[in-house]
């Protein structure tokens, strides 16, 4: 398939427009002739973008193969679970529970029909329901045990990092500690090899995770030392990371008690409409003063 197909495809199931997909990375009237076949893209742009939008990059060009994918009569193809990841993301970002409800329901009901999708579907809308509702009293049984096979594992990967940072938000502080120390530790030691770029976004993301987590439950600035460290030291300075850094940065700020700080990172994300990390974040009230 064509990139600037698999674009319009990836855009229209995620149901964002031209404008919303560039995300300020290029032009609409570039991206419009790309989608249209009638101008490349570099490599680095392309992912700039699909990472601003939350979109896999090795889901996005495993369906840019020649080939069909193969589907098992008792799966959805993994092009459609990743639209189905990519409303999620998008949702959740949002942190439009009405909306994660009616995509939980289109999942059920592929469910009853005999046609689930990819394993792994249900445990993302589950785990981003509970950040937002900071409840885990409606996490199944089979995403139980997944979080458990994770925790268990010790094959440090893209998957691990992503699934286990997502996971944290059903863990222990204690547990937390444990697995954020570990993973920093597995990336690093594997540092001294060519690390892909999927596992750094992977480890940045739990790094978020981390953070989030910290400030909801309160751990003191001590307890963060290791995952701003880490995250300083591993994370290149490039644009596909500068969400992650912005995040970052905004937690240093909060755990400084540097209001003014909090406020222009909280700006900056509010107008990417990135409110997912929001949450808990004081909101600055219009006569200076901030409310939680």
């Amino acid at each position: 398939m064509k990139i600037g197909k698999s674009l319009r495809e990836t855009r229209l199931a995620a149901g964002l427009t031209q404008t919303e997909m560039v995300a300020g990375v290029v032009s609409e009237s570039f991206y419009s002739k790309v989608e249209r076949g009638i101008h490349s893209i570099d490599a680095d742009t392309l992912i700039e973008i699909l990472k601003a939008n939350h979109i896999n990059p090795v889901q996005f060009f495993s369906k840019t193969l020649d080939g069909p994918i193969q589907e098992s009569p008792h799966k959805k193809s993994l092009q459609d679970a990743s639209f189905m990841a990519n409303k999620i993301a998008n949702s959740a970002n949002k942190r439009d529970l009405e909306k994660l409800g009616q995509l939980k329901k289109e999942i059920d009901q592929a469910e009853e029909q005999g046609k689930p999708y990819y394993i792994w579907i249900p445990y993302i809308l589950e785990l981003m329901t509970a950040w937002i509702t900071h409840s885990t009293d409606d996490i199944s049984e089979p995403v139980k045990k997944k979080i458990q096979h994770l925790s268990k594992g010790n094959n440090w990967g893209f998957l691990n990092y992503e699934y286990l940072g997502m996971a944290f938000i059903a863990l222990t502080p204690e547990q937390v500690l444990n697995f954020s120390h570990t993973a920093y530790q597995s990336y690093v030691k594997n540092s001294e090899n060519i690390l892909s770029y999927t596992n750094t976004v992977g480890i940045a993301d739990l790094v978020i995770d981390f953070l989030m987590y910290a400030y909801i439950h309160n751990f003191n600035k001590e307890l963060c030392a290791e995952t701003f460290t880490f995250f300083d030291k591993n994370i290149p300075y490039e644009a596909s990371f500068y969400q992650h850094r912005v995040i970052v940065r905004l937690y240093k700020t909060l755990f400084d008690n540097d209001t003014e700080k909090v406020d222009f990172y909280t700006r900056l994300l509010e107008e990417d409409n990135f409110t997912f990390c929001l949450q808990n974040v004081p909101v600055a009230k219009k006569d200076g003063s901030h409310a939680h």
